[in-house]
């Protein structure tokens, strides 16, 4: 293996080594989101440029993530054309660049359209008002606990605050009077009178 890996021009080596560092970039993520790691900053910022290359669905391009895709695809395709196709230096630069970008745009839409499949059949925390439910945590006075709720025939659980800031313990029956942002603010269900 090391002698076909000599017999390789400076160019194919470069292609080649990018290739392999972003298929190991991108393998290590995969196995990372796979065991639940994926919660940690293992996607971590290219310096402070990433804040502003962020896409409006969250995907971060500048990042461990998008900077692994794009050099996959740069060290295959241009490894590709310059071993197989001969191409000159320039063509198969401009090449594994533009399957750099291209794969990076798709994953990028890929994102979008996992954001838009998550979104679906979300929840509009304002149908909790007025919901009855019962409190999961108890909600310490002036503080945040949190309670269940039956919204629209679906069981929820959701940060909730007590209307008069007093505490209200675990298990009480509430009843939702408002939303602040997305935290509940409840006060004690009144027993039904006959």
């Amino acid at each position: 293996m090391e002698s076909w890996f000599v017999l390789l021009s400076a160019t194919e080596r470069f292609f080649l080594i990018c290739a392999v560092i972003g298929s190991l970039g991108v393998l290590l993520r995969l196995i990372t989101q796979v065991f639940g790691f994926a919660g940690g900053d293992l996607d971590g910022d290219v310096g402070d440029v990433e804040s502003h290359h962020t896409s409006a669905d969250g995907f971060k391009i500048i990042s461990i993530h998008g900077l692994s895709a794009f050099l996959m695809m740069f060290g295959l395709v241009g490894f590709a054309l310059r071993r197989e196709n001969h191409a000159s230096v320039f063509v198969s630069i401009l090449m594994g660049t533009i399957a750099g970008l291209f794969s990076v745009w798709i994953i990028a839409r890929l994102f979008k359209l996992a954001i838009k499949l998550q979104s679906v059949g979300n929840l509009d925390i304002n149908k909790a008002i007025g919901c009855t439910g019962v409190v999961y945590l108890q909600i310490p006075k002036n503080g945040e606990g949190r309670v269940i709720l039956n919204i629209g025939g679906r069981q929820r659980e959701i940060d909730a605050v007590a209307m008069d800031g007093e505490e209200i313990p675990t298990g009480a029956q509430i009843i939702v009077v408002k939303i602040n942002e997305s935290i509940a603010v409840v006060e004690p269900a009144r027993p039904k009178q006959n």
